[in-house]
């Protein structure tokens, strides 16, 4: 009967993709919470000025991981839009994905009120390390066992992706430096991705 469950259970592509357009939508949502006032009212615009100038940090944390969110799920619904079918193993391992994208909105809290640390900086690569690794672990599971129609096409994603998850590891290295260079490696390598299909040489 076991057997007969885990053959049947976890099958849909498309509750999966379902599933998971919902969690990423919350977590970009729940990103721009941090981004708030404090509970002081300004007097005059002087005032209101410094208090959105001391917004930076966060702004730039919600700004960078909304658009490593993006990254994120743009990745995974292309290589979900080549699975014929899905299994247990992929539904867990999407749902480990997805997981790491429910946490992310902590990370970038944390590295927004800490942004001269090290550890913060650490934690939220770690975050990003969870996403990609759980991201592969759905790629090569499909490729194993012959989930998807095309398996050539999984290379390009898993390229990108092994690309993607080296530039944030130097990255986030220069934190043991610097923890602001940290974060700006992180940011230039997010904005390098996102400018990457108008550029000259194929990523």
């Amino acid at each position: 009967m076991t057997t007969q469950y885990n053959e049947l259970s976890g099958r849909s592509v498309d509750r999966l993709q379902a599933l998971a357009d919902g969690v990423f939508a919350v977590a970009m949502t729940l990103l721009v919470l941090d981004v708030r006032l404090p509970p002081t009212e300004a007097d005059g615009n002087h005032a209101l000025w410094d208090q959105l100038r001391d917004l930076g940090p966060q702004f730039a944390a919600y700004l960078l991981s909304f658009t490593m969110l993006g990254t994120f799920w743009l990745a995974q619904h292309t290589f979900l839009e080549r699975c014929r079918r899905s299994d247990r193993m992929l539904s867990w391992a999407t749902l480990i994905f997805l997981f790491f994208v429910s946490t992310l909105p902590f990370s970038a809290s944390t590295l927004a009120e800490h942004v001269h640390l090290s550890l913060a900086v650490g934690l939220y690569w770690a975050n990003l390390l969870g996403l990609g690794l759980s991201l592969g672990w759905q790629i090569w599971h499909a490729d194993r066992v012959g989930l998807v129609d095309d398996p050539d096409s999984l290379g390009l994603v898993r390229r990108r992706l092994v690309l993607a998850q080296s530039l944030y590891a130097v990255a986030a290295a220069l934190a043991l430096l610097s923890p602001p260079a940290g974060i700006v490696g992180l940011a230039v390598v997010q904005l390098f991705f996102i400018v990457s299909p108008r550029l000259p040489v194929r990523v």
